[in-house]
Parts: C-alpha cells; sequence; structure tokens
C-alpha cells in the first residue's frame, strides 16, 4: 500500500519501514514542519495492508519498489529507511536516479557480521513457531532495558500492531530471510549528501562496522544517539532529519 500526503509540493520525501512495521512508524511522528514542506510517500511492503508478493531478495524487492513508487516519481526525491529500509535503500543506490536529491538512514549497516545473523536466526526461529514470542523477543533486542521495564506490555503493543497489519507471517519472514542472504552490500560510490543516524546501545548492529559506510558515500554525515538503543527516541532522530533537510534547500 502507498500513501501520499501534500502531492502538490516541489519535492518528495519517501519513507520505508523497519521489519515488523507498517507506515504507522513512521505517520505518528513526522513533524508538521515536513508535513508542510514535501510530499510524504509511505510505503508498506507487500503483505502489510496489501496482497503478500513473493519476492525472493533484496534485489527483486528493490526492482519492486523502484516500478511501483520510484519510477512515478518526477520531482526531486529524499529517500528515508530504518533498519530493513535502510537495507532496501542500499540495494536500491544500485542503479542511478537523475532526481535523488539526499539519502537518510536509521539505524542499519552496510554489513552483516556472524553475531547479527545469529539474532537474526533466533528471531526467524521465533516468527516461524508464534508471532506473539517473536515480538516480545523483537521488543527486547530494540529497546533499552528501562523502556522495556517501563512499559512490561511493550512486546504485546507490538504485537496488537502488528496484527493489525499482517495476516501471517509470510511478510516478516520474507523480510528476515532478504537480511539473513546478506553479507556487505556492494554499492557504487556515492556523491548524494547522506545522513546516518544510530543509537550508541543499538545491540541488531555491529557498531564496528558502521566506518565501512565512508567507503561507498563521500558526502556522509554520522549521528550518534548517546543512550539510545535501534529504536530511537522519534523526536531525537527528526530534529536530525529536519536540520539535515535544511541543508539539502
Amino acid at each position: 500500500m502507498i500513501q501520499h500526503i501534500n502531492k502538490h509540493h516541489p519535492e518528495t520525501l519517501v519513507f520505508f519501514n523497519p521489519i515488523c512495521s507498517d507506515n504507522c512508524f513512521w505517520k505518528k511522528s513526522i513533524p508538521e514542519e515536513l508535513v508542510e514542506r514535501f510530499e510524504v510517500i509511505l510505503f508498506d511492503y507487500p503483505g502489510y495492508h496489501s496482497p503478500f508478493v513473493r519476492l525472493n531478495n533484496f534485489q527483486e524487492m528493490a526492482g519492486y519498489v523502484k516500478q511501483e513508487v520510484l519510477s512515478k516519481i518526477e520531482k526531486p526525491m529524499h529517500l528515508v529507511g530504518y533498519s530493513y529500509g535502510g537495507l532496501l535503500i542500499q540495494h536500491l543506490l544500485k542503479d542511478t536516479y537523475s532526481n535523488l536529491s539526499s539519502v537518510i538512514l536509521v539505524a542499519c549497516a552496510n554489513r552483516l557480521t556472524p553475531r547479527d545473523k545469529e539474532i537474526l536466526s533466533v528471531l526467524k526461529n521465533l516468527a516461524e513457531r508464534d508471532l506473539y514470542l517473536f515480538c516480545r523477543a523483537l521488543t527486547l533486542f530494540s529497546h533499552k532495558p528501562e523502556e522495556v521495564n517501563g512499559n512490561p506490555l511493550m512486546g504485546l503493543q507490538k504485537f496488537s500492531n502488528m496484527k493489525l497489519s499482517v495476516s501471517g507471517n509470510d511478510p516478516i519472514l520474507q523480510q528476515i530471510n532478504h537480511i539473513l542472504q546478506v553479507s556487505q552490500i556492494h554499492i557504487p560510490e556515492q556523491q548524494t549528501n547522506t545522513l546516518l543516524v544510530y543509537g550508541a546501545e543499538d545491540r541488531l548492529i555491529d557498531l564496528d562496522t558502521l566506518d565501512q559506510f565512508h567507503s561507498c558515500f563521500e558526502n556522509l554525515r554520522l549521528v550518534k544517539l548517546e543512550g539510545e538503543s535501534h529504536i530511537v527516541d522519534p523526536d531525537k532522530l527528526f530534529y536530525h532529519i529536519t536540520e539535515f533537510l535544511k541543508l539539502q534547500s
């Protein structure tokens, strides 16, 4: 499902969700300042509020996104991807886009280590058996301990939200399988202005691998959010996104 907000604006922000999330992940947090300046495109992956489409790897998902979304955008566009969405954007960047203005990556790496894949394998095993347990485990990996301690029902809330967007585990398993196939994403060197935001206490990515981005993005700005985990405070995140986009004018 694709949702457009303010199609009349001269530039476009395209948002790509993390795993196990629909576009509400972004929609409920986007500042009015950005909505007033950009057309906002919110994209849900196949199987989220839409029929499931079998796509075997990131290359096939990128081809699907180009056909369904990017090929229809003529105005300058800025791509924003969180976690899985950031990995997807990197695969999209294997092609060139004359209207690409900037790239914003959040909580994602360019290379996956054996440790990363071990965590994903555990999550996949849970998703195959019980989506509720999967959501509880994903919550523990994604959020700061004090957040989980302060809201013991967070895993249940994630499960309830997920059940409103998917009818089964196929879309989630497909996304996990895409990530498990990745060792390193090889993309042509990019001159596009790029922002990478990540939490200093992220336990779902190996932070030691982030320097790899410097070999891919010539104009890269890294922002480390102290005290944040994989799911960062949306106000802090959008502060940096908004300030970065001001520089792209």
